[in-house]
């Protein structure tokens, strides 16, 4: 392929729209290096740059959906031509990072004024909302403490979390990414059974659920179960935070 646009060109309308705060795609063959809590360089390749209306930057390869170069939201960009190339740099203060953008080749060059208010949702598993109790371990009370997950139970079944509570009581987690119900609350006593038969003392039982049928209630007491209201949306967010998918804009 051989260069389409002119970068001198392209130059003044990054700027422009830049200015306006408009979407940016760019096609084309350049280079990419990068120095901030890491460094890194990209050789040559042909590629896409994406500029966002909040001023991010995402670097996608031909193949992969997961860029293999960006930068946050607000950061400070500058575009030059240095020895002929279109270059482009864009920095953060705090922390420290800089990414350049140096094309040989420009294929492609589009710029957009794009609106998009709607609400993004998306919702968690159980096994979300279980990594997310495990990772924090106070959703389901202070001085909780995760021994095992997935803990099989003679003849059939499995206990989503067990663990101990602060007072070293042991403690059977069931979790339901939707509203529980009275089938669910005998399912966890049937876990509580076992560990009974099983080690010789009753542990506590808490069903850890978004919301419980109105149906369902009597069996907390009847059976002495706990109930606590945890959200697939909160385990989401704190996937995302801990794992860093907090930086990204859906």
């Amino acid at each position: 392929m051989s260069g389409l646009v002119d970068p001198v060109k392209i130059a003044e309308k990054l700027k422009d729209s830049l200015l306006k705060r408009e979407v940016i795609i760019l096609v084309g063959l350049f280079e990419v290096s990068y120095e901030g809590r890491a460094s890194s360089i990209l050789g040559l390749g042909e590629r896409v740059l994406m500029i966002k209306s909040d001023h991010s930057i995402i670097i996608h390869r031909p193949t992969s959906y997961e860029p293999v170069n960006w930068q946050p939201p607000n950061s400070k960009i500058e575009v030059n031509i240095v020895d002929g190339r279109l270059t482009i740099i864009a920095r953060r203060p705090k922390p420290s990072e800089i990414l350049i953008v140096r094309f040989n080749e420009v294929y492609h060059y589009s710029s957009f004024k794009l609106r998009d208010e709607a609400e993004f949702y998306m919702y968690a598993t159980e096994e979300d909302m279980k990594q997310a109790i495990l990772m924090h371990p106070s959703l389901i009370e202070e001085g909780f403490k995760p021994v095992e997950d997935e803990r099989k139970i003679h003849p059939s079944g499995f206990i989503d979390i067990f663990g101990v509570d602060a007072s070293g009581r042991l403690v059977v987690v069931e979790i339901k990414r939707r509203e529980a119900s009275i089938e669910d609350i005998r399912q966890l006593v049937y876990y509580v059974d076992s560990i009974e038969r099983e080690l010789g003392s009753r542990p506590r039982a808490v069903i850890a659920a978004p919301s419980i049928q109105k149906s369902a209630t009597r069996e907390l007491t009847l059976h002495n179960v706990e109930y606590k209201c945890i959200s697939p949306k909160k385990c989401l967010e704190i996937l995302k935070k801990t794992k860093g998918l907090d930086r990204f804009t859906f």
